[in-house]
């Protein structure tokens, strides 16, 4: 199954050796939509869920670098070519990537075990252009792989996908697809 369009992984190369590894994260000449501002470091305890989340303006440039996580992707954009499709993928430490997600496309990540990932915004982080589902909305379709996941209380009391179509269809998305870095 495809990923949402202007969504894409790029493979990253780990370099190991007797002293340990070095995975060389972000090149700014990578084509990856908007150029990440600001970067946050995630710890995450097993059977932790968080999100579901819609970001208005920034792009996500994800980065696992310890653990897995299920990332649940939904095209919530609707002049896209992928319009309402959804997708659960495996991110994985051991097989170093990163994940680009544009504006519009909804995701959440789940951490079946203890987990640290990477995320960098191109825009700086504000509650306005940053909504949240429930993470379990039927509207959704995403089968999670659990069904009593930790939630932060934000992710817990969330509307549902119809209360948000509302804002997210007025707004207007950048449908330009990046290429692959």
């Amino acid at each position: 199954m495809d990923l949402p369009t202007g969504c894409f992984r790029i493979p990253l190369k780990l370099h190991e050796d007797d002293r340990g590894s070095l995975v060389e994260l972000f090149r700014q000449e990578w084509k990856v939509g908007e150029t990440p501002l600001q970067w946050n470091l995630v710890k995450s305890k097993p059977n932790t869920l968080r999100g579901f989340h819609i970001h208005l303006r920034n792009y996500d440039y994800l980065h696992v670098s310890e653990g897995v996580m299920i990332l649940g992707l939904m095209d919530l954009r609707v002049t896209s070519p992928s319009y309402e499709s959804k997708i659960l993928i495996e991110v994985n430490a051991s097989e170093p990537e990163a994940i680009v997600v544009p504006p519009g496309v909804g995701h959440g990540f789940y951490f079946p075990c203890a987990s640290i990932h990477l995320y960098g915004l191109s825009e700086y982080w504000h509650p306005d252009h940053h909504l949240g589902c429930y993470w379990d909305d039927p509207d959704l379709g995403l089968n999670w792989p659990t069904s009593n996941p930790r939630l932060s209380a934000q992710d817990r009391d969330a509307p549902s996908l119809a209360e948000l179509r509302p804002i997210i269809d007025a707004q207007i998305f950048d449908q330009q697809v990046t290429e692959d870095a």
